[in-house]
């Protein structure tokens, strides 16, 4: 897999955010406090994004789904590293998860979250759209302590 020399604003909003959560959880609350000023300003840095097109969603999850999980897969499996593998899992099983809900969600728009919630596992970002969150993820087996609820509109 080749090595990236930039990333995205969106990337690193999102590796700030979880270095946040890293920092909250070792209750370095300080650290925590300056990832998350990170993460805000990688995300308000984002440029404005077109309509919701479910046709390219759909076409780069499942270029996600058909080459990249392969290589993280190849790469893992030449140096042995079970992590990287179990990532790959996880996260192909994830995105085949998330590509039906776009599916779902051409089809059905807002009825599908009527009456429901939407959990997201911090573990493996598997999506649950349920009344209640799930008491374990199917994907990854974390507690349901492990789901945090998306407000609507978020």
């Amino acid at each position: 897999m080749e090595q990236k020399d930039c990333f995205t604003y969106g990337q690193l909003a999102i590796v700030c955010s979880n270095l946040a959560k890293a920092a909250e959880k070792q209750t370095k609350t300080e650290m925590s406090s300056l990832f998350k000023d990170l993460s805000s300003y990688f995300f308000e840095s984002l440029p404005v994004t077109k309509e919701f097109n479910n046709e390219e969603y759909g076409a780069l999850v499942q270029k996600d789904i058909d080459a990249l999980y392969s290589e993280v897969t190849n790469s893992g499996e030449k140096v042995g590293d079970r992590g990287a593998l179990r990532c790959a899992t996880w996260g192909k099983k994830v995105t085949s998860i998330h590509k039906s809900l776009l599916a779902r969600y051409a089809k059905q728009k807002e009825i599908l979250l009527e009456g429901n919630n939407v959990y997201v596992c911090e573990a493996c970002g598997y999506i649950a759209i349920s009344e209640q969150v799930p008491s374990l993820c199917p994907i990854c087996k974390a507690p349901s302590s492990r789901f945090i609820q998306i407000k609507k509109g978020a």
